[in-house]
């Protein structure tokens, strides 16, 4: 009798396999569709947007776009656009911030080492954090005084020049010309107190490729601070709380 349930049994997965593997099959077969109607549509309504990617999201019928680093969503046919922060409810999670973290901790992984001011922290490294950050600014220089206490706490501090204005602004010609200095921290700290800047503005590329990079980044202001997980929090925070957040985001 054992061996009869048995055989029975093995007759019976055969065909249940079988009809997982088409599911899957054709829900990929489906998947591929909508995004191929997805793009279509965005093509036609929306000529020269750029696609990074369309994936399908945990919502059905809801796929998520991601164009020059932002998120947003778009039905599976096409028509309906929406921006906004998807969450899952019943685990209490920002989907759309829980990308844009991961997205932010790749891009700083790419950005060339000729692009940045790194302050190593004093002693052992405990934590790292990137501040994309205007000489003109007011509270990015409030932020600069900071430094001292979260090197000293075991933070690497890495600064990427972005001028809050834009070209032709002083903080982009300042940004420039720090980036071009011999000594571009001693250059950045005069420069923040309201100093000249003694050097050429010859780094227009790279500081156009950090405007480019702080879209990506979902930069709001400066300074605007990337926590260790990728999240982010634009604006001055004394060093206690910097430290704190810190703390929480390498949780």
């Amino acid at each position: 009798m054992r061996l009869i349930s048995r055989s029975r049994t093995a007759r019976q997965l055969v065909p249940a396999t079988a009809l997982v593997a088409l599911g899957l099959a054709f829900s990929a077969t489906a998947a591929a569709a909508d995004k191929e109607t997805i793009e279509e549509s965005l093509q036609q309504h929306m000529p020269g947007l750029t696609i990074d990617s369309i994936s399908q999201t945990p919502a059905e019928g809801l796929y998520e776009l991601v164009s020059n680093g932002q998120i947003a969503y778009v039905t599976a046919d096409g028509k309906y656009l929406l921006a906004g922060d998807l969450i899952d409810i019943a685990n209490r999670q920002n989907l759309t911030q829980q990308k844009m973290n991961t997205q932010r901790v790749a891009a700083l992984e790419d950005v060339p080492a000729e692009r940045k001011l790194v302050y190593p922290a004093k002693g052992d490294k405990k934590h790292a954090i990137t501040i994309l950050t205007d000489p003109t600014c007011p509270f990015c220089e409030k932020l600069h005084a900071e430094l001292p206490a979260l090197r000293e706490a075991g933070v690497e501090v890495t600064y990427i020049l972005t001028p809050r204005q834009g070209p032709g602004s002083k903080g982009f010609k300042q940004s420039s010309q720090v980036q071009c200095s011999d000594n571009p921290k001693d250059a950045l700290a005069g420069a923040m107190k309201g100093g000249s800047v003694d050097a050429d503005a010859c780094a227009d590329d790279i500081i156009r490729k950090n405007m480019a990079l702080s879209n990506q980044l979902g930069m709001t202001g400066t300074p605007y601070t990337v926590l260790p997980n990728g999240a982010a929090m634009a604006g001055y925070r004394p060093a206690k709380v910097m430290l704190q957040a810190i703390e929480q985001s390498a949780r």
